[in-house]
């Protein structure tokens, strides 16, 4: 069975640590605001993220893919 989402980000808990807004984000590293929007969901859930944006956003932030993501353990599965 395939897991979903089990790899999140932390830009938006980033930008608000660093009192960042999402427009001057935007302005700054030259994503679009829909872009920003939808990568700095409450949850840090993404359905997809291209590698030139991951770079965009590390280099614009200076730090690594590694600060920038984080993975959610699983939940147990269920036994029957």
């Amino acid at each position: 069975m395939r897991r979903k989402g089990l790899l999140r980000l932390r830009l938006r808990e980033i930008l608000q640590a660093r009192g960042i807004t999402g427009y001057a984000f935007s302005k700054y590293s030259g994503l679009s605001m829909n872009t920003i929007y939808r990568l700095t969901r409450p949850n840090g859930r993404f359905e997809l993220i291209q590698a030139d944006t991951v770079e965009r956003i590390c280099g614009a932030l200076r730090i690594t893919p590694a600060e920038l993501f984080y993975y959610k353990n699983p939940p147990p599965a269920l036994t029957t």
